[in-house]
């Protein structure tokens, strides 16, 4: 009964010893985890980010539709039948491809005259070229026997005045010296060598006719003035092809162009070659960079807005004419500045500062701006390239505060 007892007391004790350790262990930890609270009140939870260096801008996005950059409508020149069609809608083709064969025949009678019209003149230029040259001749013929009846008249007025010969022998004289017939002989040769001219200018004109009855039959061969997709055909085989009417139209889209429209207030700030950015989002994901290369010296009548058209490299083709896209364009840009989040910015009765982190404290910094574009705003003044600013939780901190960082850089 002794020992029941002494197990019993033994029992409360260690229970007893048990309980109160605990409570002091709990106490302790109550009191740690306290003061660890406090520790950490002293501390305000920020997001830094460092400032740099970068190019800041204005920027509007405006909406879109997209063009060929070349558009051809391909005519015959010469009239007749289509007899081969090579090319359907949405063909690809090169500069040079056959696309129709129209009807050769009557191009080829056409050669055959003209072939026989060249002929016929290099004839008459070979005749034309011996009646110049005889009457040529006839012209030195007569003029040696006028030469020589001059000489002969000479010595006739000697023997004349000697005595030596009668009156009628000197007047005969005198008619075989007339210089009429060289006169005549010369007109001869003149109109020989005008017929000559004549028949050389005619041999022209049908070398020229000869020439584009050549040209017709290379002509009735239809080929591709560009590279680029056929988007429609409107001929089949058979139709007769009038050269007042297309064929077909290709477009060239390995360039194509975007085109928008932009406001008074904004038109002056943009430049020929200046790079902006697109995006096509139902052909291409992300965005592409395109260069304006044209834009309009006066607005539209109706809407009062100024075409401006981006071009866009499109080797693969994808972009297709008539779809939808959109252009930034930078109005206003800064090159090589510091720039700070507006969210980090606190105006205080017109004084603007941020927080910047040195030692582990917030320090109030006093700056001034420039160009705001709405998330950044350029410093002018009052920071350095490697400051770290507090852009969140920075309305909680005052001058001296310790902070730590929870976020950024």
């Amino acid at each position: 009964m002794k020992v029941k007892k002494k197990f019993i007391f033994i029992l409360v004790f260690v229970l007893i010893s048990v309980v109160v350790v605990t409570g002091i262990n709990r106490s302790r930890n109550e009191s740690l985890s306290a003061d660890q609270e406090l520790i950490e009140e002293d501390y305000i939870p920020v997001e830094v980010e460092s400032i740099k260096k970068d190019t800041i801008a204005n920027q509007i996005s405006l909406n879109g539709k997209v063009f060929a950059n070349e558009e051809l409508m391909v005519m015959p020149l010469i009239p007749g039948n289509i007899v081969k069609v090579n090319v359907s809608t949405g063909d690809y083709v090169k500069k040079g491809d056959v696309l129709f064969i129209v009807d050769q025949d009557d191009v080829l009678r056409g050669i055959e005259q003209a072939q026989n019209s060249v002929d016929l003149a290099e004839s008459g230029v070979e005749q034309a070229e011996i009646a110049m040259k005889s009457a040529e001749i006839n012209y030195k013929t007569v003029k040696a026997n006028v030469d020589n009846a001059l000489l002969n008249l000479k010595r006739s007025k000697a023997l004349y005045e000697a005595g030596a010969l009668s009156k009628s022998q000197l007047e005969q004289a005198e008619m075989a010296a007339s210089t009429r017939p060289i006169e005549v002989a010369e007109a001869q040769v003149k109109q020989a060598e005008i017929s000559y001219e004549q028949s050389l200018s005619q041999l022209s004109q049908a070398k020229i006719g000869y020439e584009q009855a050549n040209s017709n039959l290379s002509n009735s061969v239809i080929t591709a003035p560009i590279n680029g997709l056929i988007s429609n055909v409107n001929a089949i085989e058979g139709q007769f092809a009038s050269n007042a009417q297309s064929v077909a139209t290709i477009i060239d889209i390995e360039q194509v162009y975007i085109q928008v429209d932009v406001a008074e207030n904004t038109i002056n700030r943009l430049s020929m070659g200046q790079e902006v950015t697109v995006t096509v989002p139902s052909a291409v994901e992300g965005e592409l960079t395109g260069r304006i290369d044209y834009i309009s010296p006066a607005s539209d009548s109706k809407t009062q807005l100024y075409k401006v058209k981006v071009n866009l490299s499109n080797k693969d083709n994808k972009i297709k004419p008539g779809m939808s896209g959109s252009v930034v364009l930078d109005i206003e840009s800064r090159e090589d500045v510091l720039s700070v989040r507006n969210k980090a910015i606190i105006d205080s009765e017109g004084t603007k500062f941020v927080y910047v982190v040195k030692d582990d404290k917030a320090v109030k910094q006093e700056i001034a701006l420039g160009l705001d574009t709405g998330s950044y705003i350029e410093v002018t003044k009052g920071l350095e390239e490697g400051d770290i600013v507090i852009i969140k939780g920075q309305n909680y901190v005052v001058e001296g505060q310790t902070v730590k960082v929870v976020r950024g850089e």
